[in-house]
C-alpha cells in the first residue's frame, strides 16, 4: 500500500526543497504529485522565468505527475529509485 505525505500547506518549489532536505530524500528517488499540484508547480516555475526541464528534477529527485489519480491533492508519494 502506498503512503502519501503532506509536505506543507501548499506544494511549491520551496516546500519541496525543504521537504527533501528534512527527510533526506536521496538523489534518484521520485516524488509523485497529484496532477493539479504538478501543474501548479510548473506554473510557479514559469512565473519565476526559470528554465523548465522536463522531466522536472529538484536536487536530483524526479518530480512526477500521478497518472493513476491515486495521490490526493496536497500530498506526495515517495518512490525509491529501485522501485521505479
Amino acid at each position: 500500500m502506498s503512503e502519501y505525505t503532506t509536505i506543507g500547506s501548499r506544494i511549491s518549489v520551496s516546500a519541496i526543497r525543504d521537504y527533501l532536505f528534512a527527510k533526506k530524500i536521496e538523489k534518484g528517488d521520485s516524488l509523485v504529485l497529484n496532477s493539479a499540484d504538478y501543474e501548479h508547480l510548473v506554473e510557479e516555475i514559469k512565473k519565476k522565468s526559470e528554465p523548465i526541464e522536463i522531466p522536472l528534477n529538484i536536487f536530483g529527485v524526479l518530480i512526477v505527475k500521478d497518472k493513476s489519480g491515486r495521490v490526493p491533492t496536497g500530498k506526495v508519494q515517495i518512490v525509491e529509485d529501485d522501485k521505479m
